[in-house]
């Protein structure tokens, strides 16, 4: 039987929440049974009272064994100081404290302790400690700097942060943009390979900029399996520091135009001839377009071996640099590609690095070590992949300056990664592998999800000095103008969950929002990138009170907002927001119309009889609602009858007249699907599926340079740009 009362003190020394607000703003209470999981996911033996006290004692222990804190994130316009736990009878007359700025200047300065004011005192066996805050000069700036004082041996990260995020001078001033999301694998074009790539990107942007738009938003494109191309989530990522080379275009590839092999191999009929039939297919065939890439792709990385590595020429130096700016973090990766790869050859069924032999699974081994020393080629070859891709984002991102957008692309931090990747194997003990995250139970979801990806463990991540988060927000706001941060009530807290479990079974954790949150608007300052925060469904109040004054805008999903018989009126809308009608996990606006996504919810099983016969009126009622909202905004279309018993047919005129709906909104940024502009039915993604439905399969149906030279696309991107500016 477990002590509940230890089982709640040991979970709230690690912030793990005892009760929370759930969907209706009703309390609930954690109980001490759900707290086990996490807890045991962190690494604490539970099997006896007697472990369960000695993990408290040893929490209490660290805390007061830690002179002064691993990091410290100090906010600008805020007092600045750091914590220091000393044993009372040690205490000095002053301290000598140096502070080594980031770019190698160094500040000396005193504090007498009598200038030290206590935070609090703690008795030890026989030793009384006490915890001071040091303060610091107010004119440290912006930054990553270090932190020593004399007679201590360890250091401190100091973090400096601004008090808000990037923000373009115009939207500062009150503009209102509009752009496109976009999966950008669904991209149809004449030239790309089966999947939308970086060369459709930069199409996308130069077209969308011609019609008026601002930005281009992207699903994650984040690093998935090279040598699995079939694990296709974005969502689900083997790494969200680097990226999918899948979206390479290798006919972009510089060394494309020098190397004869591959361009003779590019011309080869049977080459052609799967090419041809991969740009036909409905759903993205992504076994054959790798196919066809890497074919390609491992010739340009011999040639670039034989010539510019050999030759020392600038590509290489180029190369040469991205590596050593990407430093050891880059090489775990390829690595990691690397040694996939090679166990997938031997077992094609080895889906991620739990499978692989015993000496494998970490990186610091000396198996690994020697496997590295034979196939430095190869690992090389995927950090030249990682290199390609980069290039080829950064042009888009340049297009997109050069037409004038004001942010250009956007691009989407997934929030997890794959328990079998990059990310988990290079650094285990950052990822609590026991636990997955989700969301509790609510009235849409009586047993709550599960995503099946493992959390980052807070303690560690301090521990680390936050350097993991660090190069991953820094590495998706390179090259583009704005980053979307998927779930963001993550950087305060996530449903934590026992593996292949239900979420019913969970519990919420705490992040430090604050220290997250300041190292975001630290990047976004330095790389002027916008932050766009999904904080839909459920959001606790540190998030709503958090995110609005470092400027991080807010999300808003249109066909959620039905409040009664109507919706809310434009001007009422979030003005600091970016505002879609719908989004990769619901259908396109027809699909939605017409009931699709009820049909398959019943189809697969999601939705018994009842449940999508239920689904269905409150569907009808919304509908009407949506008709009731034009018809008051004046843009309900000609001949529909907003008193009829029946809701209308959907049309493409009620596409854009709910489209314009949402851009005379007072959010700042309206968000446009294109595949609601092609009529589109089916979804991209039907949640809590995997097998069942070809998520992040389906293409557009239109190849975008022909949807670019309707007339009715181009004279609705118009409208649009003139209710934003209205």
């Amino acid at each position: 039987m477990l002590n509940h009362q230890l089982i709640n003190q040991l979970a709230g020394l690690c912030g793990i929440s005892s009760e929370y607000l759930d969907s209706e703003g009703l309390p609930v209470t954690i109980t001490p049974e759900n707290k086990v999981p996490p807890l045991q996911a962190m690494g604490f033996d539970l099997s006896s009272e007697l472990s369960i006290k000695k993990a408290i004692d040893r929490k209490f222990s660290e805390k007061w064994h830690q002179t002064i804190p691993a990091v410290c994130v100090l906010h600008q316009n805020k007092p600045f100081s750091v914590e220091i736990r000393l044993s009372e009878k040690s205490l000095p007359e002053y301290f000598k404290v140096t502070v080594t700025l980031e770019y190698g200047e160094v500040r000396i300065f005193q504090r007498e302790i009598n200038d030290l004011s206590v935070i609090e005192k703690s008795k030890t066996g026989k030793d009384s400690k006490v915890c001071l805050s040091l303060p610091l000069p107010a004119d440290l700036p912006l930054g990553y700097h270090q932190l020593d004082i004399e007679g201590i041996k360890s250091t401190c990260s100091l973090i400096v942060t601004p008090e808000t995020c990037y923000e373009p001078e115009a939207l500062i001033n009150g503009a209102k943009i509009w752009g496109s999301g976009i999966q950008l694998y669904s991209v149809r074009s004449g030239n790309n390979w089966g999947m939308g790539d970086y060369r459709d990107l930069g199409e996308l942007v130069s077209q969308l900029a011609d019609n008026g738009a601002d930005f281009v938003g992207l699903n994650p494109v984040h690093a998935l399996y090279a040598d699995n191309p079939l694990h296709c989530s974005p969502y689900s990522p083997s790494s969200r520091t680097y990226s999918n080379v899948l979206y390479i275009n290798p006919e972009q590839v510089p060394e494309f135009n020098e190397c004869d092999v591959a361009r003779q191999r590019f011309a080869e009929e049977d080459f052609q001839s799967r090419l041809t039939e991969a740009r036909q297919q409905d759903y993205v065939d992504y076994e054959t377009v790798a196919s066809l890439k890497f074919d390609i792709l491992e010739k340009l990385y011999d040639f670039f071996c034989n010539v510019h590595l050999k030759q020392n020429t600038d590509r290489a130096t180029s190369f040469m640099d991205f590596c050593r700016e990407n430093g050891e973090s880059l090489r775990q990766f390829a690595i990691f590609d690397a040694l996939y790869e090679h166990f997938r050859q031997q077992d094609v069924m080895s889906w991620g690095w739990p499978c692989w032999p015993e000496a494998y699974q970490t990186p610091d081994t000396k198996e690994v070590r020697a496997f590295v020393k034979k196939h430095e080629k190869r690992i090389r070859y995927f950090e030249f992949l990682q290199w390609l891709a980069s290039e080829q984002f950064a042009v888009a991102q340049k297009t997109a300056t050069e037409k004038g957008m004001m942010v250009g692309v956007y691009r989407d931090l997934a929030v997890g990664v794959d328990r079998g990747g990059a990310d988990t194997w290079s650094n285990p003990n950052l990822y609590c592998l026991d636990a997955s995250t989700g969301a509790p139970p609510d009235a849409l979801g009586p047993q709550g999800q599960n995503w099946g990806l493992p959390p980052f463990n807070p303690l560690v991540l301090q521990q680390q000095k936050y350097e993991p988060f660090i190069r991953m927000i820094r590495n998706n706001m390179r090259d583009c103008g704005a980053l979307r941060i998927d779930h963001a009530m993550g950087l305060f807290r996530l449903w934590w969950c026992p593996n292949g479990k239900s979420a019913a079974y969970g519990a919420y954790v705490h992040y430090p929002l604050q220290d997250l949150l300041g190292i975001i608007k630290l990047e976004s300052r330095r790389l002027n990138c916008l932050v766009f925060g999904e904080d839909l469904g459920t959001v606790p109040k540190e998030i709503e009170e958090a995110l609005p004054p470092a400027r991080l805008y807010s999300s808003l999903n249109g066909i959620h907002l039905q409040e009664g018989d109507r919706y809310p009126m434009p001007s009422t809308f979030k003005p600091r927001a970016m505002a879609n009608l719908t989004c990769h996990d619901t259908p396109p606006l027809k699909g939605w119309w017409e009931e699709k996504d009820l049909d398959l919810a019943n189809i697969l099983g999601i939705f018994d009889d009842e449940r999508t016969h239920k689904e269905r009126i409150d569907r009808e009622y919304t509908r009407k609602a949506v008709i009731n909202t034009l018809a008051i905004i004046g843009e309900l279309p000609y001949g529909i009858n907003p008193y009829a018993q029946n809701s209308p047919a959907f049309s493409r005129e009620l596409m854009e007249r709910f489209t314009y709906y949402l851009a005379l909104a007072s959010s700042q940024i309206t968000n446009v699907q294109l595949e609601d502009c092609m009529m589109i039915d089916t979804s991209v993604n039907v949640p809590g599926t995997s097998e069942e439905y070809p998520n992040w399969r389906r293409r557009l149906t239109v190849n975008i340079d022909e949807f670019f030279a309707n007339e009715d696309n181009r004279r609705f991107f118009h409208n649009i740009s003139q209710c934003r500016k209205a």
